[in-house]
């Protein structure tokens, strides 16, 4: 990419002398080649390829030496420190993160963050967990704060019959309705949805030929009938395992509702109540689409009385095409938002989602918000001790777009190395940060 290389889109350079024009424009890494092949021509020497863009001519390269990264001036025997660094780690707590000590390691690791996610939040549970988080914290001698996730207008599967995994082969056909009562569990042959209103507007507005997707899109079914009004009947395209409350997406399929359910209602009241677990430092809302979802969270700050100097930080999860279209009225009544990639990828195609990335972290630092970058950041680490280069590619180039913060997900809620994950995740930050001048100078 030409900005990684200080050579931005769409750049003006003065052209080698010889040139038949006084500049050339170049728009793509292929134009570069292009003309400096072009030069190569008229003076003789051997034309060269994109894999080579500090060969060709002598005098292109002699006069444009510091267009190109020198590679070999960055490689140095700092050792760096994991702990110093300027963007955050957000770290999801679940079942693999659920104790004391755990939560001690991973502060000592260098989490900075801790994700409290609502959707499955049990009786009691943030009250055991947030005073655990402080302690760990001042043990550390450092803040380390606490971010509370409502749910959102999600559209999940029931939970499967006895948490068994429910095998969907590709060429069958599938179930999908409402739950008709507390027994009515997905298992094979049948996906059911508990009755929400969100849910019951899904299976009552998909149509033949739309197409859903589970499990942030690793398996695709297709509506072929309808049976009842709360009962279709699909084909699988693209089968796999399907755990409990796994999430289920239909682009095709628009449902104007609020981004705040009864049940995060409920969930934002209980995150605002000082008084039962000490509170909470952000509230991230999903599935945030135009600034009226964000004024409802407002509204219910109001509401509970909670003083403008106490509350929790605003992060909107962007998830959905709305948002990326509301982005500005979005982050006007926000303190930030988060880059949630997965749904984001159902819903844009996953393609986008690396060009959405990048023009959101940039409209969150133009605004002079808080921004976090999310979803599968170091996904391998679930069952690996050490990350795929790619997943290291992900957090720097995270860091080099302009991200405050990188979270981590099912690496910490329910992998087997949560600490192995955040001290890769701080030293990868810490090696970006002290390069990222000289490869993005905007950052």
């Amino acid at each position: 990419m030409l900005v990684a290389l200080g050579l931005p889109l769409g750049f003006v350079a003065t052209a080698p002398s010889g040139s038949s024009s006084a500049c050339a424009r170049y728009r793509s890494v292929l134009d570069v080649v292009v003309h400096m092949n072009m030069e190569a021509t008229r003076d003789g020497d051997p034309t060269m390829s994109a894999s080579r863009l500090t060969g060709g001519t002598s005098k292109f390269a002699a006069q444009h030496t510091n267009t190109v990264l020198d590679m070999g001036l960055m490689v140095d025997p700092i050792a760096r420190n994991c702990l110093d660094r300027n963007a955050k780690i957000v770290s999801t707590l679940g079942p693999a993160s659920f104790s004391q000590e755990m939560i001690e390691k991973l502060v000592a690791a260098g989490v900075d963050i801790f994700r409290l996610n609502s959707s499955h939040r049990r009786p009691g549970q943030f009250e055991e967990l947030i005073p655990w988080i402080r302690e760990a914290g001042r043990k550390a001698g450092r803040k380390v704060e606490i971010l509370g996730d409502i749910q959102g207008p999600k559209f999940r599967c029931s939970m499967t019959e006895g948490d068994q995994p429910v095998p969907l082969e590709g060429g069958s056909t599938v179930q999908l309705g409402l739950c008709v009562d507390d027994n009515d569990l997905t298992r094979p042959g049948r996906v059911a949805l508990t009755p929400t209103i969100e849910q019951t507007a899904l299976v009552k507005g998909v149509q033949p030929g739309m197409t859903l997707l589970f499990d942030d899109g690793l398996m695709e079914v297709k509506m072929l009938s309808r049976i009842s009004e709360t009962e279709v009947t699909c084909a699988v395209i693209e089968g796999g395992t399907l755990k409990s409350r796994k999430g289920i997406n239909v682009p095709e399929l628009q449902i104007d509702c609020s981004a705040l359910t009864i049940k995060d209602r409920e969930d934002a009241e209980y995150l605002l109540d000082v008084n039962v677990h000490g509170g909470v430092d952000y509230i991230a809302l999903s599935f945030a689409q135009c600034a009226q979802d964000i004024q409802d969270l407002i509204d219910i700050m109001d509401k509970v009385g909670t003083p403008l100097a106490e509350r929790p930080l605003i992060i909107p999860k962007i998830e959905k095409p709305a948002a990326l279209r509301n982005i500005d009225e979005i982050l006007a009544l926000s303190d930030g938002l988060m880059v949630a990639r997965g749904d984001l990828g159902v819903e844009l195609g996953l393609h986008r989602v690396p060009v959405a990335q990048k023009f959101l972290i940039r409209k969150a630092n133009v605004a002079n918000k808080f921004c976090i970058c999310a979803t599968q950041m170091m996904e391998s680490m679930i069952t690996n001790p050490v990350p795929t280069r790619a997943e290291v590619s992900d957090v720097a180039g995270a860091v080099f777009d302009g991200t405050d913060a990188v979270m981590t997900s099912g690496e910490t809620a329910m992998g087997a190395y949560p600490e192995k994950v955040v001290q890769a995740m701080g030293l990868i930050i810490a090696e970006s940060e002290a390069h990222a001048g000289e490869v993005n100078p905007s950052v």
